[in-house]
């Protein structure tokens, strides 16, 4: 009657161990981003030969033929020397105690070793098979014996070596604040006493009942305990993380609808700025010529003026309303979009017809530089012969005293578009940093008789075309501004014409920086 209970109670142990292996083998997946798919391996394999060692050792007490006996004799041996192998891994994956590959290598090479002459000590030595009484933990146990023999007491001396390091690695991992692995020492504990009674027995030539397979089952729970307090822990510090990053985001969340409440009065504050700098710039624009437009009608209707100096005064109103007209078409052209009517053009004609300014300046010498021919691109002929114009003027106007004008066309590719450079050089007094940092920003100009719109019309015109404008310009050197206008008339996919502030490469619509910052803060 004992016996078949001891062999009932292993058999739900070797069902255990199967569906530990099973649960091991498929938490690997999930446990592969995490990396401790090794520990679920080796713990998966260690119960897989804890099966074979526990199923061997149960069919050993109710089984009585002699080639059944066989076989669960060397079942038993060789997993519990796969098993003693596998468990020295086990303990320092879960110690993260590093085994060198020639540890590891000595160990499993061991272990095969010992199989195989188990294997063969069994087959030479299974001819004498009988039942005998023996006591298990107090019990009177009918089980089978056979010839004592030293390979035996080898396997049994190999597992207890295992324990004895299971436990010294758990005790130091426990003494080291390793209180999750407390399961799993007193578990090793609980195996180095039963592999120790069996290797004691062994070492005598005592037949003796196994009980390795209960100490196996105590380490085993032990370590899926330590395992389970291992997750407990993992889980309460991941809630505590949560909760205080649930903490920190509602702090967050507070903190950014403080800082867009800030952003909105400031950007509130700077739209009024900037509308009042606008104000103020166009008004002064503006304020000029309606005083002279004021004072020379108070003077025309005085009595006894004479004819010349009343002609003077009427060009003197028609050469201030043409100037309040301008400024007026210069704001509109500003404000109003760009709208860009493309056909295929040959920026050679249009860069020539804005040259034909220069003919009345016999002082400067001009020379148009086209290395190659140049291929047609798609763009607005109007509003290139704007551009070309403007700055043609404005170099012009750099060389009061005379100089050279270069304009240089060559292919250019940019942002994988292909199109046309133009590079219009002039010999002038140039600009110094402050200037050349301002040149594009609308009313910014430093001539009396200027709007200061020219140059930011150029640059939207240019942008509107998919190009990029940028200016390169010392004192007393010269002033090179180069266009780059891609064939197609179009921007690469993912470009953004946004200048940086310092070197003003790029061709975003200049404004005032307070204006672009309100804007862009409008916007978002």
């Amino acid at each position: 009657m004992h016996a078949h209970s001891i062999a009932g109670f292993l058999s739900a142990w070797v069902v255990a161990y199967v569906a530990i292996a099973t649960f091991c083998f498929i938490a690997r997946r999930k446990e592969r981003l995490r990396g401790r798919e090794v520990d679920f391996v080796l713990f998966g394999f260690l119960c897989l030969a804890l099966s074979v060692h526990t199923a061997g050792v149960a069919a050993l007490h109710v089984m009585r033929d002699a080639a059944f006996v066989r076989g669960a004799l060397l079942a038993s041996d060789v997993g519990r020397l796969l098993a003693a192998a596998v468990l020295a891994h086990v303990v320092a994956q879960l110690s993260q105690v590093r085994l060198t590959p020639r540890v590891l290598f000595a160990i499993y090479g061991a272990a095969a070793l010992l199989g195989v002459a188990s294997v063969v000590e069994h087959v030479r030595q299974f001819d004498t098979v009988a039942e005998a009484p023996v006591t298990l933990l107090g019990l009177s146990v009918v089980e089978v014996t056979t010839p004592a023999h030293p390979l035996a007491a080898v396997v049994s001396v190999g597992s207890f070596a295992a324990a004895i390091f299971g436990a010294t690695v758990f005790v130091r991992s426990a003494l080291r604040g390793r209180a999750d692995l407390l399961p799993s020492l007193w578990g090793a504990l609980a195996l180095v006493v039963s592999t120790g009674y069996d290797g004691f027995y062994a070492v005598l030539g005592q037949g003796k009942p196994l009980t390795s397979p209960y100490g196996y089952a105590a380490f085993v729970m032990g370590v899926v305990m330590s395992l389970l307090s291992r997750y407990v822990a993992l889980r309460q510090r991941l809630e505590e993380r949560a909760s205080e990053l649930k903490q920190r985001s509602a702090e967050i969340a507070r903190a950014y609808e403080d800082l867009r409440a800030a952003q909105a009065e400031i950007v509130r504050k700077e739209q009024l700025a900037a509308v009042g700098e606008l104000s103020a710039v166009i008004a002064h624009e503006v304020r000029n010529p309606l005083a002279i437009i004021t004072t020379a009608v108070a003077t025309l209707r005085r009595e006894g003026l004479g004819e010349d100096d009343r002609q003077t005064l009427l060009g003197i109103l028609d050469e201030e309303a043409s100037r309040l007209n301008r400024l007026v078409g210069d704001l509109l052209r500003y404000a109003r979009p760009v709208r860009c009517e493309r056909q295929l053009v040959s920026p050679r004609e249009i860069v020539e017809r804005a040259l034909a300014l220069s003919q009345n300046q016999t002082s400067v010498k001009v020379t148009l530089v086209e290395p190659e021919p140049l291929e047609r691109i798609h763009a607005d002929p109007m509003l290139l012969r704007q551009v070309f114009e403007n700055i043609v003027t404005n170099a012009l106007q750099a060389m009061p005293t005379g100089g050279s004008l270069t304009v240089t066309l060559v292919p250019h590719a940019e942002s994988g578009a292909s199109g046309v450079e133009v590079r219009i050089a002039d010999t002038g007094e140039g600009m110094d940093t402050s200037v050349r940092d301002r040149a594009l920003d609308p009313f910014f100009t430093t001539r009396a008789a200027g709007t200061g719109l020219g140059l930011a019309i150029v640059a939207r015109i240019v942008d509107a075309h998919g190009g990029r404008l940028s200016i390169q310009s010392d004192v007393g050197a010269g002033t090179e501004v180069r266009i780059f206008l891609p064939q197609q008339g179009e921007p690469p996919p993912g470009r953004r014409s946004v200048p940086p502030e310092i070197n003003r490469t790029s061709s975003l619509p200049p404004m005032p920086v307070e204006v672009r910052r309100a804007f862009a803060g409008r916007k978002a």
